[in-house]
């Protein structure tokens, strides 16, 4: 039984891996929510499986063992398992141990990335995966990558859910659109929670002059309105929409938004993490594979110089503590942040009050 970490959420969907990263032939191994596990795809179908990656008989890792067909033999004794975790074969038994188990986790790819579910199983339903749709979008060319941060997971959610740092800690990258970092006239800011959970923001920021980095559909030197939607799903799944249209015109007017990216956090342990993100567009569509890496470099540099160091500074300031039980100084545009921290707090007293009442 693996023992579960109350700093986590475990009845959720959460992101493993990349569809990309998944190679037909390798043992992928990745420690989430402080478990280690391991990813394989199926020889005989493709599909993509996650086990404990833990010998059961002496707790060797799986993953530096031997794949036979779909089965993966422990490199310390030769013990078998099965894609569902039951051991298959032990060379010196004719009947390999019953209690000789691996846990298997519910694992959907979906949206090129992979999700499992390290809860509940019977609770694992596919249908609550966030929405990450655009990812499919193969005609607007969709780019993921993977970044490790030192920092607890819900840093990623504050910093992802309160955007007015790029106009401070971004300005030689995506921030430096705004000739003044503050709120510029009529910008507006709104949040919400829904009645599934998610919360929902809007910035919205009428006549703009200055183009931003990257072509937004409407012609160089008219003024624009732009906005930027962000709907976040417990635990730590955010999906962004950008959008802009000629001064005046009403947002409905967009066709399609020039930018939407998903950004997934999912804990590695309690002090470090794991950043999924991605984006797709309508810019620069005629890109060869060598310019869509350079969109990556980007977009994974802005976090490896910028927002990474910022949250280790944090992570050591908080020394172990949680954000809001510190009292911290609140802004306006911490709302959608501080509702967030809320939601995922009532979820992890929840959880642990289940654990609490099943152990009785």
């Amino acid at each position: 039984m693996i023992k579960r970490n109350p700093e986590f959420i475990w009845n959720a969907w959460h992101v493993a891996a990349l569809s990309h990263e998944i190679d037909a032939d390798i043992l992928f191994t990745r420690r989430l929510l402080d478990v280690p596990v391991l990813i394989y795809r199926k020889q005989s179908t493709g599909e993509a499986v996650a086990l404990h990656d833990r010998c059961p008989h002496r707790f060797a890792y799986l993953s530096k063992g031997v794949r036979k067909g779909d089965q993966i033999e422990c490199i310390y004794h030769g013990l078998r398992f099965g894609t569902e975790g039951q051991c298959t074969h032990s060379p010196y038994q004719e009947t390999p141990p019953t209690n000789a188990t691996v846990q298997p986790f519910p694992l959907v790819e979906k949206h090129k990335m992979l999700w499992i579910w390290m809860g509940d199983a019977e609770l694992a339903d596919p249908t609550t995966i966030p929405d990450h749709s655009h990812m499919d979008r193969d005609d607007l060319r969709p780019l993921l990558w993977h970044y490790h941060f030192n920092g607890n997971w819900q840093l990623g959610n504050d910093n992802l859910m309160e955007l007015t740092h790029l106009f401070f800690l971004h300005t030689s990258t995506i921030g430096g659109w705004k000739d003044e970092p503050g709120k510029v006239p009529g910008e507006q800011y709104t949040v919400r929670k829904d009645d599934s959970g998610r919360v929902i923001s809007r910035t919205f920021v009428p006549n703009v002059a200055e183009h931003g980095t990257f072509d937004n559909g409407v012609p160089r030197g008219t003024p624009f309105d732009q906005w930027n939607d962000t709907i976040w799903h417990a635990p730590a799944n955010m999906r962004f929409t950008m959008g802009a249209v000629p001064t005046g015109q009403p947002t409905e007017s967009c066709a399609q938004p020039y930018m939407e990216q998903s950004h997934c956090i999912t804990p590695e342990t309690a002090t470090t993490s794991h950043y999924f993100s991605g984006f797709t567009r309508t810019f620069e569509l005629d890109r060869d594979a060598a310019g869509d890496q350079q969109f990556i470099d980007f977009f994974s540099g802005i976090f490896a110089r910028e927002d990474g160091p910022i949250m280790e500074d944090i992570e050591t300031q908080m020394d172990g503590h949680d954000l809001l039980a510190q009292n911290p100084v609140v802004l306006p545009r911490d709302k959608g942040a501080i509702m967030v921290r809320r939601i995922v707090a009532q979820r992890l007293a929840a959880e642990s009050a289940l654990q609490a009442e099943a152990a009785e």
